[in-house]
């Protein structure tokens, strides 16, 4: 515009205003404000530089708009490239609304505006509301204003634009309302799509390939994939479910570890941090540098990628170009509000197809549950059935069918329907779980029930179990424990239960009575600490998981008793450690006992073995001895000098035949010859005998009615006198010897090991010196003494006759005090006195006839022959039994027959007495047969009536005795 001097007439500054009015109209951007401002009103400025500025960078700095280059101008370089809103010489102007005027001399002039080498700057702010939209510059050279009333104009000018900017701004709004409206329909129509696609789409495959398509309406998805974060054994991996590429196809369900020490891929940066993020061709490498991202694949020209999280459920949506296409940020956010929606599909089915295949396992459950499974709806006045598995058809004998939708007066008895109806009704009414037991049609059943809380409606579920059996097993169990019980308590073993620390917790009465101890003091001891080394690694050894046995002397620590135990510890759990133990322990004290009494029997019969063979032909010598000395007695003259060593030989041939006799009773031809005999009266008779002379004096306590015994009674005298020596021989200074007797009754469980009945018990007790507890045990052992001249027979011969009178024999000792010895046998029940017949001998026996001997020794038929012959008889003699019957025989037939026959019981190799009596008496049954033997107390010899012998007389004897027995037959 020409003007004629340096200032604005009105008329062209009006004329100024109404083309750039004008102009207005026909703007619709920034782009064309600019172009008229520069076309119609900077050019109409010539001798001014103005500019107009607009905000970019958050409002941090103004600048020129559209230029090719920072700083480039209408005007050059006579207007600041920009202007910093953080500029410390402008922060008053953009502090306070309005202009800002200064000059070059100005000490508060910006460098940025010293820089045009204008000499004057206007600033004028465009502001809309309290937001600067635009700043208008003007600056000239003069100090002096090249238009009159310029910033005036210029003010105008700059309220012109901020009008025209606001104009702009509405038409914008609606402008964009209008497409928003359009848009926003479009995505709503889209995404209502993709929520249908995931309902009615079966495959995944179709599912995401719809997803592409819906996309592809409304953004450049030509490149598009979606990929999910998947978790594996602990570890995350990123799946390409969908991936349609123009470039990388081939990463179609595809899998990658996700590794947290090396580069993220796209879509893990995406996962990871959670942004949205749109990359064009300037900025992708610097995104990829600065986040530490590798991409995958071939480099995308531009990229929008979106994450969703969704519960359980994590992934991306990423559509990229290869050329051409840069997506905006108004396509970012339809990624990213479409991203969020495709999301919630997938968990959406995802959800769906987890409540399908949970129907599908409670329709299996309901199909095949062994339990009983039920759904009820329970109201005011029903209880109704929803649900039930079809195993209700075994309870009820009707198919599932016939009970759902009925209610319980429907399905079962009044009475069960009335009491469950009721229990349904409390249940839902409390709200809790109940546990129940019920007895139906002969079943027991357990039954959970609890509420299922429905807006409309209350649901109680129920699961019933039969458990009848398991009751009958538990009863069982229980009878089984009872039993159990009474055989712990009631057992005659001891039983101990330990814990797997080898602590008593348990055991029965025989283990408190074995212990001599209290249920108090034995529970809770550690016996694996407490008790004897031997028991403790028994009991260590079977804590440790093994069997262990115990077989020892073993005593209490609790009760103090001593007794011989054999146990056994048996681990709960063989093989397993540490573990309870159960035990069993048996009193062996009597048993070992009893095992030494036998072991003494055994050796008592060994010897006695010995014994019969000994004595047998001891006595047939003895008989040789005897014999020719009582004969040479009767031949010398009454006074002969040979008389006295005569009869000191007989009485030392006496004393070997006693000791003979002692061998016998080890014998087994040395069984006793039982008849009914008198303990009183020889119980006096061996006191009388036995202390005769000493200096030990007899305290006796028999009672009148002392029962009778069956007994040998020459036996049961030795024993009385055995005993009543030793007891003297222990009081050599004197003393008193005290003998009991008494009538008692034993019972079956007796200390003695006897049979229960009848027996006599006899105590002698001594003030002697006592026998030490190292001997005690040996006492009865044959050939044991402690005597200078002992035999050790009598205590071992008197321990014999005892037993076998089926009697015991027990010995208590102390050193210094004395000893006890008490005898139990069996008695009668009765008292017996038998008189004792004396046979009256004929003094004008007639001595003659012939006399038979047999006998394999040579010395005594020789010996018997002189005897005989000397005593008036006839001899004739044999060796066998064989020959005594043929001699018998030959005399019978001749008519003279034998007036006795003396035969020897035992011939070895042949028959003996016993046997040819028996045929002697078949032929000649009044025949007078003697029996002879060196078994003195053989039954045969001591019965000798029952076997058809007419007398007896035993080895050795003396003339005299066989001259009595000779004459005790009766005359022929």
């Amino acid at each position: 515009m020409s003007t004629t001097g340096p200032f604005f007439s009105l008329q062209e500054y009006l004329q100024l205003i109404t083309r750039f009015t004008c102009g207005c109209r026909d703007i619709s951007s920034l782009e064309d404000l600019d172009t008229l401002l520069r076309e119609q009103v900077f050019n109409s400025l010539d001798l001014v530089s103005t500019e107009i500025y607009f905000p970019v960078n958050d409002l941090t700095v103004f600048r020129p708009p559209f230029r090719a280059t920072e700083g480039a101008s209408f005007h050059g370089n006579s207007v600041p490239a920009h202007i910093p809103r953080q500029d410390p010489w402008l922060t008053d102007f953009f502090n306070t609304a309005g202009s800002l005027q200064v000059n070059a001399d100005d000490a508060s002039t910006s460098p940025i505006l010293s820089a045009t080498g204008n000499f004057c700057h206007l600033l004028i702010q465009i502001r809309l509301g309290a937001e600067i939209r635009a700043i208008l510059y003007a600056g000239w050279r003069s100090p002096q204003s090249p238009y009159d009333a310029l910033p005036l104009v210029l003010e105008t000018i700059a309220a012109l634009i901020g009008s025209q900017i606001q104009r702009m701004d509405e038409m914008s709004t609606a402008r964009n309302s209008v497409a928003s409206l359009e848009a926003s329909e479009q995505i709503r129509q889209a995404l209502y799509e993709i929520s249908e696609q995931t309902h009615i789409v079966s495959s995944e495959e179709d599912l995401f390939a719809s997803m592409h398509q819906i996309v592809n309406r409304f953004l450049n998805a030509r490149n598009f994939f979606i990929a999910l974060r998947k978790e594996r054994n602990g570890e995350q991996y990123i799946h390409f479910v969908y991936y349609f590429d123009e470039c990388d196809p081939h990463f179609q369900g595809m899998e990658f570890k996700i590794d947290p020490a090396a580069k993220s891929s796209m879509s893990g940066f995406l996962l990871k941090s959670g942004q949205t993020v749109l990359l064009g061709p300037n900025d992708f490498d610097q995104f990829c540098h600065d986040n530490d991202i590798n991409p995958l694949g071939t480099k995308a020209y531009s990229l929008m990628g979106s994450p969703f999280y969704i519960d359980h459920l994590s992934g991306v949506v990423v559509v990229q170009s290869y050329r051409e296409v840069i997506y905006t940020e108004k396509d970012k956010e339809i990624l990213r509000y479409v991203a969020r929606h495709i999301g919630d599909a997938l968990a959406r089915r995802k959800a769906i197809a987890e409540i399908h295949n949970i129907n599908e396992l409670f329709s299996s459950l309901m199909r095949y549950s062994p339990v009983y499974v039920y759904i009820k709806e329970v109201t005011k006045t029903d209880s109704l059935v929803v649900q039930a598995s079809e195993n209700y058809r075994q309870m009820l004998g009707k198919p599932v069918s016939e009970i759902v939708g009925k209610n319980m007066f429907e399905i079962f008895p009044a009475d069960y329907a009335e009491k469950v109806t009721l229990e349904d009704r409390a249940i839902v009414k409390g709200g809790v779980p109940v546990e129940l037991e019920d007895h139906l049609l002969g079943r027991i059943y357990a039954t959970i029930k609890f509420p299922i809380r429905q807006s409309e409606r209350n649901l109680l579920a129920g699961f019933t179990i039969d458990i009848t059996e398991r009751k009958q097993t538990e009863e069982a169990l229980r009878d089984s424990e009872r039993r159990y019980r009474v055989i712990f308590e009631r057992s005659p073993l001891a039983l101990i239960s330990f814990d797997s620390e080898g602590t008593i917790v348990d055991f029965n009465d025989k283990f408190v009575e074995m212990m001599g101890s209290s249920r108090e003091r034995l529970l809770g001891i550690n016996t694996a600490r407490q008790s004897s080394p031997k028991m403790r690694e028994a009991i260590k050894k079977a804590l440790a998981g093994e069997t262990a046995t115990f077989e020892d002397l073993y005593t209490s620590i609790t009760g103090g008793r001593t007794a011989f135990l054999r146990a056994k510890f048996s681990p709960v759990l063989p093989g397993r450690s540490p573990t309870e133990v159960i035990a069993t322990l048996e009193d062996l004290t009597e048993l070992k006992k009893h095992e030494a009494e036998q072991h003494k029997l055994e050796k008592l019969e060994s010897l006695g073995i010995l014994a019969g063979g000994i004595a047998h032909d001891f006595n047939n010598i003895l008989t040789g001895i005897m014999a020719n000395i009582s004969f040479a007695q009767v031949l010398i003259e009454q006074g002969h000098k040979a008389g006295k060593p005569l009869a000191e030989a007989e009485k030392a041939s006496t004393r070997a035949a006693e000791l003979a006799r002692q061998l016998l009773t080890f014998a087994r031809g040395g069984e006793p010859n039982k008849k009914v005999v008198s303990v009183r009266h020889l119980l006096r008779e061996a006191v009388s005998l036995m202390l005769r002379g000493s200096n030990v004096k007899a305290v006796l306590n028999i009672p009148d009615l002392l029962q009778s015994l069956i007994a040998d009674e020459g036996q049961i005298s030795q024993v009385l006198n055995n005993l009543i020596l030793n007891a003297t021989q222990a009081m050599p200074e004197g003393g008193t010897l005290t003998i009991s007797a008494d009538n008692v009754l034993l019972p079956a469980e007796n200390r003695f090991d006897l049979p229960a009945g009848p027996y006599i018990s006899i105590e002698m007790k001594d003030e002697g010196c006592g026998i030490p507890d190292e001997n005690l045990g040996k006492i009865f052992d044959p050939y044991f003494s402690t005597k200078v001249d002992g035999t050790g027979l009598g205590l071992a011969s008197t321990h014999s006759i005892i037993i076998r009178h089926g009697g015991s024999i027990t010995v208590h000792s102390e050193v210094g005090k004395g000893t006890t010895i008490t005898i139990h046998l069996p008695s009668i029940g009765i008292s017996h006195v038998e008189h004792p017949q004396i046979a009256s001998l004929n003094s004008t026996t007639t001595h003659a006839g012939t006399i038979l001997v047999m006998d394999d020794e040579e010395m005594i038929r020789a010996i018997a022959t002189a005897m005989l012959r000397h005593l008036g008889y006839e001899v004739v003699t044999c060796t066998s039994g064989e020959e005594a019957v043929e001699f018998y025989r030959n005399s019978v037939e001749s008519g003279l027959s034998f007036r006795a026959v003396i035969m020897d019981l035992t011939i070895p190799g042949g028959f003996g007495g016993k046997e040819a009596a028996e045929q002697i008496l078949a032929m000649a049954p009044e025949a007078n047969l003697i029996v002879s033997s060196g078994y003195s107390n053989d039954p045969i010899v001591a019965n000798y009536k029952k076997f058809g012998f007419r007398g007896a007389i035993a080895k050795p004897y003396n003339i005299h005795e066989f001259e009595q027995v000779l004459n005790s037959l009766p005359q022929n």
